[in-house]
């Protein structure tokens, strides 16, 4: 298979996957499960069965740069993501969640901008024009429906989450524009990762580690935790090892890198939507039909 086509289809599956993992964060709140202590249950099972996987495979003999590149960047990319999901969940208890939903997405053109400036990556006209359309719909997704303005200090929060998404997104697609990282496999890239969002966790939570630990042992005792925590945990996992990675790396190697992160926010704006509208049974207004078909278009084009 040509490796820009693998790279395409791949971050259409990660955009799935993270829509399994979009439905567990709806999910838990509804099962009264604090999601805080739910996250740490499952990226701490992830980071076990990956690390074990990882070791199983095989330690790579690289070299110190190797590591600091294919394993450190994916660990500070871990610690970034979690920041970003605790500073965007913040915000969104002080404003309109669809607006702060659509300003965090938006630092996909962070990975973006860095591919092109950074890395030579060809900005083609009708791949520039895709990804326009695309932040159009992401702020047509944001905006509508929205109708009270919250005040507070959620727009500097929004920010920050926007920000730390964009930091993040960079961090998870910088390993693949160096071969001196290709030794550290998507294994360990994924091992790292999850090791960077306990990092995280432990370091947003320092001066609540007693309570977090309390709330854990409780949701331990709780069957539907451990079938949620796999599906969460392994669907992560596997989409991580067998799609994001494997597929940056062909996209960079075809010089697309710089669409990873469009292609994928795009598939889980798409997917999830339909999940919502069929299953959730969702009503949507015209501007968010009209955010859902640019959003197409912009994939294609930007294909």
């Amino acid at each position: 298979m040509d490796l820009r086509i693998f790279g395409i289809i791949a971050m259409i599956m990660v955009g799935a996957g993270w829509t399994i993992f979009g439905y567990l964060m709806g999910k838990a709140p509804k099962m009264k499960l604090d999601v805080t202590g739910f996250l740490f249950i499952c990226t701490a099972v992830e980071f076990l069965i990956s690390i074990g996987i990882a070791i199983i495979s095989g330690i790579p003999q690289a070299s110190f740069i190797s590591w600091a590149v294919g394993f450190g960047t994916l660990l500070l990319c871990g610690i970034a993501n979690y920041f970003q999901l605790e500073i965007m969940s913040r915000a969104m208890q002080k404003g309109p969640n669809g607006v702060i939903w659509t300003i965090s997405q938006s630092g996909c053109i962070f990975p973006f901008a860095m591919g092109i400036i950074c890395f030579g990556v060809p900005l083609q006209w009708l791949r520039g024009a895709g990804f326009i359309l695309i932040i159009i719909s992401l702020v047509i997704f944001g905006i509508g429906g929205q109708s009270n303005q919250a005040s507070g200090k959620w727009k500097l929060l929004a920010l920050l989450a926007f920000l730390a998404t964009g930091i993040s997104q960079s961090l998870s697609n910088l390993p693949s524009y160096f071969a001196v990282a290709e030794p550290i496999t998507e294994k360990w890239r994924t091992a790292a990762f999850a090791l960077g969002l306990l990092l995280g966790c432990v370091m947003v939570k320092c001066r609540e580690l007693p309570s977090l630990f309390r709330e854990i042992k409780r949701q331990l005792a709780d069957r539907n935790v451990w079938w949620m925590g796999a599906l969460g945990s392994l669907s992560n996992m596997l989409f991580s090892i067998f799609f994001l990675y494997p597929g940056m790396n062909a996209l960079e190697k075809s010089d697309s890198g710089a669409i990873a992160y469009p292609i994928m926010v795009c598939s889980c704006l798409i997917i999830f939507e339909l999940y919502s509208i069929i299953f959730l049974r969702e009503k949507r207004s015209l501007g968010q039909i009209a955010a859902l078909l640019l959003c197409i278009a912009g994939a294609v084009m930007i294909c």
